[in-house]
């Protein structure tokens, strides 16, 4: 009799249940729909979230190119038709004190070294003539005037 008690008892156990012994396991089934829609509602937030951002972008770039038709006046104080001799000339000017200074490209392939840009033609005289004003016609510095429109 004990013989058989324990096999019985362990057969027992063993369909029974026990925590042990876990039976046969539920299989959860997945909504492959639900799962799908959630991707696509993930990829949908994704593909606005950077459509936004490069709205953004061209916007503050269309805001800058605006801003920089407005003042196409520029204040030329050297003309080179090669670049390393316009960067050259571009350091050089800095250190005279234009901090504004740079290198803007002609139409004709001439590499100008800009001092400033101004938003009409008389700003930028005025300018060119409180940079020469007090000074001798040998000392004076030779500037022009460049639309760059």
């Amino acid at each position: 009799m004990k013989r058989l008690l324990l096999p019985i008892l362990i057969i027992s156990l063993i369909v029974g249940g026990c925590k042990f012994f876990p039976g046969k396991k539920e299989v959860k089934k997945v909504d492959t729909m639900a799962l799908w829609q959630h991707k696509q509602d993930s990829i949908n937030k994704i593909q606005a979230a950077i459509a936004a951002k490069e709205k953004a972008t061209q916007d503050s770039l269309q805001r800058v190119q605006e801003m920089l038709a407005k003042f196409h006046f520029h204040v030329i104080i050297g003309s080179f038709k090669v670049p390393t001799n316009a960067d050259s000339w571009l350091q050089e000017v800095v250190k005279m004190g234009y901090n504004n200074a740079k290198i803007i490209d002609s139409p004709n392939g001439f590499k100008l070294v800009s001092i400033g840009a101004y938003e009409s033609y008389s700003l930028a005289f005025t300018e060119i003539n409180k940079i020469n004003d007090g000074k001798e016609e040998q000392d004076m510095t030779e500037l022009w005037i460049f639309d760059s429109k």
